[in-house]
């Protein structure tokens, strides 16, 4: 066993994914300072309305672009040739930033509506609006990195984001308080986008123009558009599970200071879905080039749970015997955060296992359409078990609401890529 556990993350870094995950750690130590800051900064009520703000937003997040970003990686990962790929995200950039408009433009205006219960979070909602467009043109450079299989390039991308997002967001919350920290964030994946696509540009990697036409798409735009809009409504499951609850807390309390509570208990393990997510980036590519190969899939699968069973034994045993010191970080407002973080931590089992790995290789293969079904589960479960549990149990009733409802979607994801698998093996089989 150990020797095969040695391999796995041999052939991990052989492909890159040693940059990446480096990458994404300096990336996510950034972003839990700057909340730890802004936490220790802010009142609870403004720390209150920028979360109630953010939340919303990141429920949005997986939309912009019409989630065309997602779709490059699906079809420019089984493409044959560069030319194709680089078609594809010409249109990917194009298209996507209109529909980004629009969407921007939308919660802009809407902000005072969806912030009618904690109106001070209005000014922060016509902020976060802008990260609609950052976001989808960060995410589509990277994705672009990702179908190249330049993952060391993609881990520098991140690199320099994060880099970008501390400088920025260090000097917003220094020069305008919360607004200037929100400023700073959403300004950042933009000129991060800039700064990746003028790098390629000196060293001869990209020879496409973003300002002309797409011709000649190697896929259908009907279908490039539908699996952007279905794979957008699958990652929807991810920013919901832990952003729902806390916009449900915030309409049905009315109570920033509970918000600000609930934020600062969802930090530390919504934080650490990086770690599986880093695996599954790493080889997204990989997994669809081989979206017909059980024997791979199944074995890939095996080999993930061997090392991720061991990651979630020691994240669990080290969080429920020092919880207690590690949360007295966000300062002694928050202590009363470590019962809720308890219930919320077991979330990271049902996730690294199940939800994470499971998604990512239905998307791969292709089956967005599938994960949105889980992903409409999740929300309707969610949603009601708020709005049923939070005004007997308060900010408990939410988390209590957020594992159950993930562990549903966990155990629907499992059924979901059983269901692949024996429909590969009714393809191959002779009629």
């Amino acid at each position: 066993m150990v020797n095969k556990i040695k391999q796995i993350f041999t052939s991990f870094g052989d492909r890159g994914g040693l940059h990446i995950f480096f990458s994404t750690i300096f990336l996510k130590v950034v972003q839990f300072a700057l909340g730890i800051l802004i936490i220790r900064l802010l009142t609870k009520e403004d720390y209150g309305n920028l979360g109630y703000a953010f939340s919303i937003t990141q429920l949005i997040i997986p939309f912009s672009g019409a989630g065309l970003y997602l779709s490059l990686l699906h079809f420019g990962g089984i493409q044959k040739n560069d030319l194709n790929k680089d078609k594809l995200f010409v249109h990917t950039i194009q298209h996507g930033f209109l529909y980004s408009l629009l969407l921007f433009s939308m919660l802009f205006f809407l902000s005072p509506v969806l912030s009618t219960r904690m109106p001070g979070a209005a000014i922060y909602l016509k902020i976060f609006s802008i990260y609609l467009i950052s976001y989808y043109m960060f995410y589509s450079m990277i994705s672009l990195l990702r179908i190249k299989k330049w993952n060391k390039n993609y881990a520098a991308g991140l690199f320099v984001n994060a880099v970008i997002v501390f400088i920025l967001s260090l000097l917003g919350v220094f020069i305008a308080d919360g607004k200037g920290y929100a400023l700073g964030f959403v300004c950042a994946p933009a000129l991060t986008a800039v700064v990746i696509l003028s790098a390629l540009r000196y060293k001869r990697k990209a020879s496409f123009g973003i300002f002309q036409i797409a011709k000649d798409l190697p896929v259908k735009r009907s279908g490039y558009l539908k699996y952007g809009i279905y794979a957008g409504l699958g990652n929807i499951a991810s920013q919901m599970a832990w952003q729902l609850d806390t916009i449900m807390i915030g309409a049905i309390l009315a109570q920033s200071a509970e918000v600000a509570v609930y934020k600062a208990a969802t930090l530390i393990p919504f934080s650490l879905i990086f770690i599986p997510s880093v695996f599954m980036q790493t080889d997204f590519v990989y997994i669809a080039e081989r979206y017909k190969n059980k024997h791979y899939l199944l074995n890939y699968y095996k080999k993930y749970l061997l090392v991720f069973i061991m990651i979630v034994t020691v994240i669990l045993a080290v969080w429920y015997a020092a919880g207690g010191l590690i949360v007295k970080i966000f300062g002694p407002e928050y202590i009363e955060a470590r019962p809720l973080m308890n219930v919320l931590m077991i979330n990271v089992a049902s996730t690294f296992l199940f939800r994470v790995p499971l998604g990512n290789i239905l998307a791969a293969v292709g089956k967005a359409k599938w994960n949105s079904w889980s992903a409409t589960a999740l929300l309707a479960v969610n949603l009601f078990l708020n709005y049923m549990l939070i005004p007997k149990f308060g900010v408990f009733g939410a988390a209590y609401a957020t594992v159950t409802s993930i562990s549903i979607s966990s155990i629907i994801n499992i059924v979901l890529f059983a269901v692949y698998l024996r429909k590969i093996d009714n393809e191959v089989k002779p009629a």
